[in-house]
C-alpha cells in the first residue's frame, strides 16, 4: 500500500470517530526518503507579503530527530542568509503551556527556500514530536517574525502521519 494511502486510511479511520467533520477538506502531503519521514501542511504567507509557504515536519528515524522547516519558493531573505553561520532557532506553539524551540535552526536555499530548525536526537524532539499528537494548529516564530497559525487539520494527523511512516521505515517496507 503506498504512503499516501495508508496516511489516508489513517486520518479516515479518525473521521469515522468523529463524524460531524467528515465533510472537512484535508490538505496534507507525507512523504519519506532517506530513513526521513515527513508531512506537509499548507501554510499563510510570509510576513509582509503574499508569498504562500508551507510548514514541513520531520522526523529521522535512525535516532529520532525531529525537524521543522518553512518551505517557499523565490524568498530572498532565504537566498540571502542561506550561508550565514548565525544561529536561529524556530518556535512551535501548539497551545497554552505547549511550546517549544528548536535547538539549531537556519536558512537554506536549493530546491525550495527554507528557513529550517532541529531539535536534535534525545529529549528535545521527544517532547517537540509529542505535542504534535494532540495539536490541531500550530503558530510558526522565526527569526524574530511570527508566520501565524498553521492549521494542522485534525487533532494528531500529523503526529500519525509521522508515527506510521517510521514505522514502515523500522520494518523495512520504505
Amino acid at each position: 500500500m503506498r504512503t499516501s494511502t495508508r496516511i489516508f486510511a489513517a486520518a479516515a479511520a479518525l473521521l469515522a470517530a468523529t463524524p460531524a467533520v467528515a465533510q472537512k477538506q484535508y490538505n496534507f502531503e507525507p512523504s519519506s526518503r532517506n530513513g526521513i519521514c515527513m508531512v506537509t501542511f499548507p501554510g499563510r504567507t510570509l510576513p509582509g507579503s503574499d508569498t504562500p509557504y508551507q510548514l514541513q515536519f520531520s522526523y529521522r528515524v535512525r535516532d529520532g530527530n525531529f525537524g521543522a522547516s518553512i518551505l517557499v519558493n523565490g524568498w530572498e531573505k532565504a537566498q540571502a542568509e542561506a550561508n550565514s553561520e548565525t544561529k536561529r532557532p524556530m518556535t512551535l506553539i501548539f497551545g497554552p503551556g505547549k511550546e517549544t524551540t528548536s535547538r539549531s535552526g537556519g536558512y537554506s536555499s536549493g530546491f525550495n527556500d527554507q528557513a529550517w530548525a532541529g531539535w536534535g536526537a534525545g529529549a528535545g524532539s521527544d517532547a517537540a514530536f509529542a505535542m504534535l499528537s494532540g495539536a490541531e494548529s500550530v503558530r510558526v516564530k522565526f527569526d524574530g517574525q511570527d508566520f501565524g497559525a498553521v492549521d494542522l487539520q485534525m487533532k494528531g494527523l500529523a503526529h500519525v502521519s509521522l508515527s506510521q511512516c517510521a514505522e514502515r521505515v523500522r520494518s523495512g517496507k520504505e
